[in-house]
């Protein structure tokens, strides 16, 4: 595949030469214009009123009975937080892998690691109330954020769709009746350029707009490969967003909304061999080790378009608030990687994968909320996949070939209610209830190739369904004004589904959490410290993981664990102890493990995995297997008990602790010092735990210098002590290869902010 490498520069150089254009344009216009009443966005002393939708109404952050790390763009902008794949550094609750085109989230330990086309992932992903079903449409970089929202724990009433483990929501700037633009244009080692433009106002007295355009381009790779000479582990990406907002009469907003995105990636797919496990064929090292370099004998990229649009009605009727919500959104996905990462051409897989999916919600709320408030809705999904897939190499013999064409439809149908009272003045009772109905349907097959000869399809078509129930109920007491205390009992559910990269497989059953929790929210010391803590224990049942290790064509096989048992304890603070200082973090610690995965008389085995030469010797104990000899590449699976076994992508502990300070220079000016510091205390990434991520640290910082409020310029760096972490290792019959994460990576930022 050609690498659309100067296409892309080119866009990205235009977008922050467009930033530049527009700022030297848009003092004059910008002038006249005023901050609109009661923003305390810039306020310098104690702690801002945190307003989030995770009820799907505007609320306190500390009047929801809900565990929610709600983070501003602000706090975004100053700690370097600027695409989804960094979210876990800020909320330590939250664990991000990227797989290919995809992103993985774990919330709380819990998640999927399968990350094939198709699967939508265990923890839902919005933006603006629109749910994103594709897994590749969680790859993002951000532009006009106005906060992110990261609801913990089983959301499975209100928001429904895959919401087991919780949900992250990301809220987009909204157009207002003054003109505001702000953007960035940069440059960065590994001869990275990036540039932001976000422009927004008025068009009439009734009818507001915005534009924001993110462009990226890396030059240089973070490592070589070093079989073809030639960069690796690099990205271009180019974006935009738009939202229109219309305002009728006083009673009545509609919103249209439209994005699009267009990147070129091998960040997450440039595999190289495991340091620890050789390759089959290949024994190496051929490369230093701790290096981003590869040996694969094959350029790995993945092409990815992802647009959407979608449409917002909302209308005050008096009584009752009616919202209408209808999205279509598509993706297109051509990946082609080297699976065994080495020279000698074992395996590669190329494919082609898109989706397109269609929703619509309406949901009517009451709009008195005291003593009483309510409200109910529906919600459609029809979502359409297709994969076709060709996996050829030496490790296929005696086929030369295989060809999958799978396609996969969905179609999920639910109703849903809640209803919140209040008892006494300061006890709030919660309640709610939904029903899901999800339809879906596998269609295509497989045909295997010899020499250049296809032969007819093995056809592979399976239908599955599930009506299942999800509830929430919750209590909330007020203890002072500003202290308040709460418990929950959530009932979650996913759907099963086939995995479009071994059709012929049989699907895995639907997974069920019950979470319960117990949570403490508070502001203290005149408003100066903000101190939320909770915790929790979760029954999961057939949990849902995938392994390539049953596979030696590096597929996902999809399976179930019987049950997973969850216990942990989240803690987040901010706090302004003097004006101009922001003190902000918090832990996560986690005990989550598999209670049967495999015990005898378990209906399912867990996968092992030993280095070759090896033997099955100990059928359903927790080491099934034996290595013979010296390791001379290449895995042997054996199925045992795993029970006891960490579960994948879950750390024991996670941590994050955060300094912003804000120091005037002169009349005008003004420096501003950011530093976050983020810890993982290390996680296996299959079931068997034999590749693990191991513990490690992150530090980000800056310093910027704000000429006025308007123009500023920063230095920055990320991974500042250039920690070796992964996005992903994974297991084949093959061997094991790895996708490391960013080196340490810095730049300078010129800003802008009218």
């Amino acid at each position: 595949m050609a690498y659309r490498n100067k296409d892309l520069r080119l866009r990205a150089l235009l977008a922050t030469a467009a930033t530049g254009a527009l700022a030297l344009a848009s003092p004059a216009a910008a002038q006249d214009t005023q901050e609109p009443a009661g923003d305390t966005s810039k306020r310098t002393y104690g702690l801002n009123e945190i307003i989030v939708t995770a009820q799907h109404r505007t609320e306190n952050l500390q009047e929801v009975p809900i565990a929610v790390a709600a983070v501003s763009s602000d706090t975004l902008d100053r700690v370097g937080i600027n695409e989804t794949n960094t979210i876990s550094q800020v909320v330590p609750a939250v664990n991000f892998q990227r797989s290919g085109a995809s992103g993985l989230f774990f919330v709380r330990g819990v998640g999927t690691t399968n990350a094939s086309v198709g699967d939508e992932g265990s923890n839902a992903f919005y933006v603006d109330g629109v749910y994103i079903p594709d897994l590749s449409g969680t790859v993002t970089q951000f532009n006009n954020i106005e906060r992110i929202e990261v609801l913990k724990g089983p959301q499975g009433t209100l928001f429904g769709r895959n919401a087991f483990g919780g949900l992250i929501h990301i809220i987009t700037k909204e157009p207002g009746d003054y003109l505001e633009a702000q953007g960035e244009a940069g440059y960065a080692n590994y001869q990275t350029v990036h540039g932001k433009l976000y422009v927004g106002g008025p068009i009439t007295d009734k009818v507001s707009m915005d534009l924001a355009l993110t462009g990226y381009d890396q030059a240089k790779g973070w490592g070589r490969n070093i079989t073809l000479d030639r960069d690796i582990k690099k990205m271009t990406y180019w974006g935009a967003r738009s939202k229109l907002v219309w305002r009728p009469t006083d009673t009545v907003k509609v919103t249209i909304a439209g994005d699009y995105y267009d990147m070129d990636d091998n960040t997450a797919i440039g595999w190289s061999i495991d340091e620890d496990y050789p390759s089959r064929g290949f024994t190496g090292p051929v490369y230093s080790v701790g290096s981003l370099d590869t040996a694969a004998n094959d350029y790995s990229l993945t092409q990815l378009k992802n647009w959407g649009i979608s449409g917002t009605v909302e209308a005050d009727l008096g009584a009752v608030s009616l919202t209408s919500i209808s999205s279509v959104r598509d993706s297109k996905n051509d990946s082609d990687f080297d699976v065994d990462a080495g020279p000698l051409p074992w395996l590669r897989i190329a494919f082609t994968s898109g989706s397109r999916a269609y929703q619509q919600e309406l949901r009517l709320a009451s709009n008195n909320t005291d003593p009483l408030a309510w409200q109910f809705g529906v919600f459609y999904l029809r979502s359409e996949v297709f994969n076709q897939s060709t996996f050829s190499g030496l490790g296929l013999t005696p086929l030369s070939a295989l060809y999958i064409d799978a396609t996969l439809d969905t179609d999920s149908y639910a109703g849903f209610g809640e209803v919140s009272y209040k008892i006494t003045p300061t006890t709030t009772l919660t309640g709610g209830l939904r029903y899901t109905k999800d339809i879906r349907k596998l269609g295509g097959g497989q045909s295997p190739i010899i020499g250049t000869t296809m032969l007819p399809q093995i056809p592979t078509t399976g239908k599955i369904s599930y009506g299942k129930f999800t509830w929430r109920a919750a209590i909330r007491q007020e203890i002072t004004d500003t202290v308040s205390a709460y418990a929950s009992y959530n009932r979650g559910f996913k759907a099963g589904t086939y995995s479009l990269q071994s059709p012929a497989n049989a699907p895995v059953r639907p997974q069920y959490i019950d979470a319960y929790e117990i949570g403490v929210k508070s502001e203290l010391l005149d408003r100066r410290l903000r101190l939320n803590a909770s915790a929790f224990h979760y029954d999961i049942s057939n949990y849902q993981i995938r392994s390539a290790a049953l596979s030696n064509l590096g597929s996902a096989v999809l399976l179930n664990a019987a049950s997973v048992k969850v216990d942990g304890l989240d803690v987040e603070f901010e706090a302004a102890p003097v004006d101009n200082l922001r003190i902000f973090g918090g832990f996560t610690w986690l005990d989550s493990r598999f209670d049967n995965f495999g015990a005898p008389g378990s209906e399912y085995q867990a996968p092992f995995i030993y280095p070759l030469p090896a033997v099955c010797d100990a059928p359903g104990t927790s080491d099934p297997g034996t290595t013979t000899g010296t390791p001379s590449g290449g895995f042997l699976t054996c199925l045992g008990d795993a029970s006891g076994f960490q579960t994948p992508g879950s750390p024991d502990f996670t941590g994050s602790l955060g300094v912003s300070l804000t120091v005037p220079v002169r009349e005008s000016g003004e420096l501003r010092f950011n530093l976050l510091g983020s810890y993982n205390s290390g996680f296996p990434f299959e079931s068997d735990g034999t590749l693990r991520q191991k513990k490690y640290g992150l530090l980000n910082g800056s310093v910027a210098y704000w000429l006025n409020e308007h123009w500023g310029v920063e230095l920055w760096g990320k991974n500042l002590t250039n920690t070796k972490y992964f996005q992903q290792k994974i297991s084949t019959g093959l061997g094991a290869t790895t996708a490391r994460a960013a080196p340490a990576t810095y730049g300078v930022t010129v800003k802008f902010d009218y």
